[in-house]
């Protein structure tokens, strides 16, 4: 691999232990996969800091770089870390809070701007410009929906990414890696309902598990559902990109020339089958709602609080009162007498957590009711929880008042 005198010196420990590491892993990873050079990068996002995920290990290694005084050199992000909030459920033990403080203070020290799972709304990117991001819906969303590149790296080498700023020149950040294999034609009616969505991309990534897909049949989905959609297909698909006939960028041009092994039909009654082996209900108490997975945008937050204060609450009397969780970056804004408000009426906002990657029945949750695809396939098995899918406006009426 071409190295240039700067990345040889950072390969040769002139800048540190904890750069050299980076550079070694990173060469080693983009030589076994036929990478000439390396690309600068413009944002680093990492995943997988939940202590649930990664554990002791995990903690350790991180601690061990903050320590070391290794800090981003490229404008870096990071993954919501585990839910450490107060509820009327209870709370995570005392161990997990501290280990868990523990990783979010040793990646602030490093340099980490914030924690979400949607850093295209923290800084968004441009067409064309390279990344190096670790979280599935969002490696997707900025492939698919605005033209940037970034390979689905794994958390800790975008961990290592971070530190020199580089990422290897292969898979989507190359042309020829950006091309589809397969075509799906949705031949169904859609609502564009955000359960919907994440069930046609839950089957859509169930077809196509390591091929990037040309989906036909969802001109003119909104952004807030292609974004559904788009971290449904990432739970059931390894592929970092989905060609939206008409949306993606230059989706006509990637279609061209390429080679197209398979070609898959999503209709109206596989969807009704998907429908129906999804289809539970929560009983025996300790009820969630959560949205806000992957993280809402201002815009989102705004109508659903919009929604909840003036329709008001009258589900409650003696019955145990379940909560509403809004899953938002840190960085998003709302008036704090409106937080208060909104804490009156059971309603809290997960600012910068994931409820996904939460033990959940540690705090005493046993079902969650949520609108996403992604929380539906990672939370029975992430937080120990039952989950039951329902579009959000189902999901705001049975919080306020009841089922």
């Amino acid at each position: 691999m071409y190295l240039t005198k700067d990345e040889e010196a950072i390969l040769n420990g002139e800048r540190g232990y904890p750069y050299m590491l980076a550079m070694r892993v990173i060469t080693a990873v983009g030589e076994s996969l036929n990478a000439e050079r390396l690309i600068p990068v413009a944002h680093v996002h990492v995943s997988g800091i939940s202590y649930f995920n990664i554990g002791d290990a995990g903690l350790e290694f991180i601690e061990s770089l903050a320590a070391s005084d290794a800090r981003f050199t490229a404008f870096t992000t990071a993954n919501p870390y585990a839910a450490l909030m107060d509820t009327s459920y209870g709370r995570l033990p005392g161990d997990a809070i501290s280990k868990q403080s523990r990783i979010v203070s040793s990646l602030r020290r490093m340099g980490s701007a914030t924690f979400t799972c949607a850093p295209y709304y923290v800084r968004k990117p441009s067409y064309g410009e390279h990344l190096a991001w670790a979280e599935s819906n969002a490696v997707l969303y900025v492939n698919s929906l605005i033209g940037a590149r970034s390979n689905r790296e794994g958390g800790p080498l975008a961990l290592l990414e971070g530190l020199v700023g580089r990422t290897y020149a292969a898979g989507v950040h190359l042309e020829e890696g950006r091309r589809p294999s397969c075509i799906v034609s949705v031949k169904a009616q859609l609502d564009w309902g955000l359960k919907t969505l994440s069930l046609v991309g839950l089957k859509v990534g169930e077809l196509c598990p390591d091929s990037i897909p040309f989906v036909r049949g969802l001109e003119g989905v909104p952004e807030v559902g292609a974004k559904a959609f788009l971290a449904a297909f990432g739970s059931t698909s390894n592929a970092p990109m989905v060609i939206f006939n008409e949306l993606t960028p230059d989706s006509e041009g990637l279609l061209a020339g390429s080679d197209l092994r398979e070609r898959i039909t999503v209709d109206a009654e596989l969807l009704r089958e998907s429908d129906a082996e999804v289809r539970e209900v929560c009983e025996g108490g300790g009820v969630l709602y959560f949205i806000g997975c992957p993280h809402l945008s201002q815009k989102e937050l705004a109508a659903i609080v919009d929604y909840v204060v003036r329709e008001g609450k009258s589900f409650g009397g003696n019955e145990e009162v379940p909560e509403l969780w809004l899953g938002v970056g840190e960085g998003v804004q709302l008036d704090e007498g409106l937080v208060d408000t909104l804490n009156n009426m059971g309603v809290r906002l997960a600012r910068g957590m994931c409820p996904v990657t939460t033990r959940l029945d540690l705090m005493g949750v046993k079902c969650v009711v949520t609108d996403s695809g992604k929380a539906l396939h990672y939370m029975p098995k992430l937080a120990g929880v039952k989950v039951v899918l329902k579009e959000r406006h189902e999901i705001l009426k049975e919080f306020l008042h009841g089922g």
